[in-house]
């Protein structure tokens, strides 16, 4: 049956994504790049910071955008980096260790750089479905840490038959970069993770189902980010 009212509900979602937008926030995350790149060879220790999750900047409004700039950090007693590291890199087995991840795949490794592939389902009063290529390079760091930084190289929502082009969709995902800080102590391992997201604004008249997603799922993806690599890693203990 034709359902006309839902197709013009449907294309009022559809955004295209703005070069003055991919520029607003490439300049913030260079600045983001630079300060964890340093921090990394830092001698000054992650042990003893406040746990939880924090906001940096939540939904950072830019040019027809919103920039979307969360960290957490967990401290795991009696643990090694070690663990962590293998639980994070191997995207064939993120499936079954994040709830958002559909499905994974390790497509390539070549000294510290890694190419990896998941499939994406989330909620949040819409479901969005999305598929996403990283490019995670191990960055240099002091013996007992483990740096890396995971691009997302493109990000491609999938509406049930129809595969949007880049930047032309719905605009709920459009640019993502995290970052990951491990540190092994005597006492057990620190792990800080920093997720730097770009989102659509918040049209008017469509905020009921465009807000939850672009305003709180940034947070809540992260939130369960660290707590399912948490528990991956206590389990292979």
């Amino acid at each position: 049956m034709f359902f006309p009212g839902a197709i013009v509900l449907a294309a009022q979602f559809l955004v295209t994504l703005e070069p003055k937008t991919v520029r607003a926030f490439e300049e913030y995350v260079r600045a983001v790049d630079t300060q964890l790149i340093e921090r990394a060879v830092n001698p000054a220790s992650l042990a003893g910071r406040p746990t939880g999750v924090f906001a940096i900047n939540a939904g950072l409004e830019v040019k027809h955008g919103l920039l979307h700039d969360w960290a957490a950090v967990t401290f795991l007693p009696g643990m090694r980096k070690a663990k962590a590291i293998a639980v994070l890199e191997d995207f064939s087995k993120h499936a079954s260790i994040y709830p958002e991840v559909v499905e994974g795949r390790l497509e390539k490794r070549e000294g510290t750089r890694i190419i990896g592939f998941h499939r994406l389902r989330k909620k949040k009063v819409l479901e969005v479905n999305l598929e996403a290529r990283y490019q995670l390079d191990v960055l240099p760091s002091t013996a007992n840490r483990y740096a890396s930084r995971s691009v997302a190289t493109e990000i491609v929502e999938v509406d049930g038959a129809t595969r949007h082009a880049p930047g032309h969709d719905r605009g709920f995902l459009w640019r993502l970069q995290t970052y990951w800080t491990l540190e092994e102590t005597k006492q057990g391992l620190w792990m800080e993770v920093r997720s730097v997201s770009l989102t659509r604004d918040v049209p008017v008249g469509l905020g009921w189902a465009v807000r939850p997603i672009v305003k709180e799922l940034p947070r809540e993806s992260l939130e369960a980010l660290l707590d399912a690599t948490k528990k991956a890693v206590l389990a292979s203990r």
